[in-house]
């Protein structure tokens, strides 16, 4: 019977040499620090002496038996499977940490910026004193399309030191008359708002006064007659009612570092010591006063002031609603406060009706409203020994019949 090595189950094992790799993924990272060779086999008698019963094998023979024995990849030919193959080398992927503490860190930055906007403007709402402008008479106008907002600006210096009174060439004039009034006209729907001047010396009929000046109502009645005389003047509901004094006004203009003027011509008033370049400027102080109020060097007297008080009103709410002021809250705080403390509105003026206010006062500035003043027939009206301005009444009832009804405008701006 031929004798078949592979049938003969008493033959030894072969038995791995001391450092010699038992597995073949360790003959594939060993290899070359152990110096172990594939043919190592062919060369070692004893593993040829034990599988091949002391004759050699060829090559034929080695490869088949190679395929025959050569256990799977990470099995031990003596036992278990051995340890799994080792990862590939590399860097390891960290979690991204950093990711995570970025929007942590931009998440708190946004809660302090929200918190401390809503700490300006709750500061600039308590500063903003509260009085009575709601005419008590029945028969006040009814409901009529957008809202209107009157605007008032007081020759108030009652908060003013005497220093400040001979800077400012206010006079010592006690009491508070009207010294600008203005109608705003938020339109519904989206529409341009409006910005009315309505000059102080307007010859109007004043309820319970008869005729007069319609600043007289301010000063015999207060906000609350003021607020009814226009009302009846103009047939248009009066919805919100903001005033600012004399004092307050220079703190305003103060709190955003000057109002942006462009002047086609210099402008000199002996008067109030007024001397102003032509050319672009920044006016604050008793420059800034004086230059709305200035009249006597203006030959066209009280409508050319009008129309300068329109146009620093909205250059100076277009400053105090720049991105560098609103988005700084200390900034917004600054700027608030003052402002705050120098106004006064009506008990049922909202926060609400004032934000509209700054946003269309902030478009009239941007020509993206309307600026117009009532239509006049004689500015130099004599009553009474009085110089008044007389409205053209047709043109003047026009223009607040397409003010009530959201019409086109009958005057050009």
């Amino acid at each position: 019977m031929p004798h078949r090595p592979e049938d003969d189950w008493t033959r030894p094992m072969p038995r791995t040499r001391r450092g010699q790799p038992v597995n073949d993924w360790e003959v594939d990272d060993r290899s070359e620090r152990q110096g172990w060779r594939e043919d190592a086999w062919e060369d070692d008698p004893r593993y040829a002496e034990s599988y091949a019963g002391g004759q050699d094998f060829s090559d034929d023979d080695w490869d088949g038996y190679r395929e025959r024995e050569v256990p799977e990849r990470g099995r031990s030919r003596t036992g278990p499977a051995g340890p799994p193959p080792r990862a590939p080398r590399g860097r390891t992927r960290r979690p991204r940490y950093g990711v995570r503490r970025f929007l942590v860190a931009l998440l708190v930055l946004v809660l302090v910026w929200v918190g401390g906007t809503i700490w300006a403007l709750g500061a600039s709402w308590q500063a903003i004193e509260r009085v009575d402008a709601t005419p008590q008479n029945p028969d006040r106008p009814g409901s009529a399309a957008g809202s209107n907002i009157l605007l008032i600006g007081t020759d108030s210096r009652e908060d003013l030191t005497d220093e400040e009174r001979r800077e400012f060439k206010t006079g010592s004039t006690e009491g508070a008359r009207a010294d600008t009034i203005m109608l705003l006209h938020l339109a519904g729907g989206g529409g341009d708002p409006t910005l009315l001047s309505i000059p102080r010396d307007s010859l109007v009929e004043i309820p319970g006064s008869g005729s007069n000046k319609i600043n007289a109502a301010y000063s015999g009645g207060g906000p609350a007659l003021l607020v009814d005389t226009v009302e009846q003047s103009t047939g248009l509901p009066v919805d919100g009612y903001v005033e600012i004094g004399f004092d307050g006004f220079v703190d305003v203009v103060g709190a955003v570092d000057g109002v942006r003027m462009c002047l086609p011509d210099p402008v000199v008033e002996e008067r109030s010591d007024l001397d102003l370049p032509a050319g672009c400027q920044d006016l604050a102080g008793k420059d800034a006063l004086n230059y709305v109020r200035m009249r006597y060097a203006d030959p066209r007297g009280d409508l050319g002031r009008v129309e300068r008080q329109r146009q620093f009103l909205a250059s100076l709410v277009q400053r105090l609603t720049e991105p560098s002021t609103v988005l700084v809250p200390w900034r917004l705080h600054e700027a608030g406060t003052a402002t705050g403390a120098a106004l006064q509105i009506g008990e049922d003026t909202s926060m609400w009706e004032m934000l509209r206010v700054a946003l269309a006062m902030r478009d009239i500035s941007g020509d993206q409203g309307n600026s117009v003043t009532v239509p006049v027939a004689d500015p130099s009206y004599v009553v009474g020994g009085q110089s008044t301005v007389l409205w053209d009444e047709a043109g003047a009832q026009e223009l607040f019949e397409a003010l009530r009804t959201d019409g086109p405008l009958t005057v050009e701006p």
